[in-house]
């Protein structure tokens, strides 16, 4: 077994299901005997709250500001979580890392180059799988739970001026979300995940492109 800790990342936008496979994915390598942690976006000590409970006015703050708290937020995280877990052999599981914030302020115009400098400290991650669905899947999946209401302008991409409605920009904005990531996946090798089948054909699909990176980290599971 290899005592090197690994970096995990599951990619794509708001509501495709990173959070849930995530959790899968980690009660899987907990169940091979592997220590594991999950991490994301604004969950640091020191920024993590103030992003969340700040969420509408943050995102009324130009992108440069906005890339700047995002940075520091996992700045922090890295220093005091995920590196020190990395170093004891742990496998951190990132639910979104620097991409998400590199597509949603690019996209808004901001200077990619320059996003791209604020995390050129941190590692490359072991292993990246984005998770993607078309717009109107997302759209539907909203309203099933029920969370529809719960749109703020920013996740529609209204702030962006795509159409008077919130659902219509909604879906304009999960279309640039959607070739930005199939872009980079394009251009890193990504492996690109499709949510449409059901949960645990997905979790399956992301544990056949992950294992290679772990498997020697796995211990076997005795019936």
């Amino acid at each position: 077994m290899s005592s090197e800790g690994k970096l995990i990342v599951i990619e794509g936008p708001d509501h495709v299901g990173r959070s849930m496979h995530a959790r899968l994915l980690s009660e899987r390598l907990e169940a091979h005997g592997v220590a594991v942690k999950v991490v994301g976006l604004a969950r640091s000590s020191l920024l993590g709250e103030i992003i969340k409970t700040s969420n509408s006015g943050i995102h009324n703050l130009n992108w440069r500001t906005r890339a700047l708290l995002y940075a520091t937020d996992l700045y922090d995280q890295y220093i005091h979580d995920i590196q020190p877990l990395l170093d004891a052999g742990f496998v951190v599981i990132a639910d979104r890392f620097t991409l998400t914030p590199l597509i949603r302020e690019s996209i808004r115009g901001g200077d990619s180059d320059w996003i791209r400098t604020l995390y050129n400290k941190l590692p490359e991650p072991t292993a990246t799988v984005i998770l993607q669905a078309g717009g109107r899947r997302l759209l539907n999946r909203m309203m099933y739970n029920d969370s529809l209401t719960k749109l703020n302008h920013y996740e529609a991409g209204a702030d962006m001026a795509l159409s008077p409605s919130i659902t219509r920009s909604f879906l304009q904005y999960q279309k640039l979300l959607r070739e930005a990531f199939m872009l980079h996946a394009e251009e890193k090798n990504y492996p690109i995940v499709h949510t449409r089948h059901a949960v645990s054909e997905v979790h399956n699909s992301v544990w056949n492109h992950i294992k290679p990176f772990v498997s020697d980290m796995l211990q076997t599971i005795r019936e």
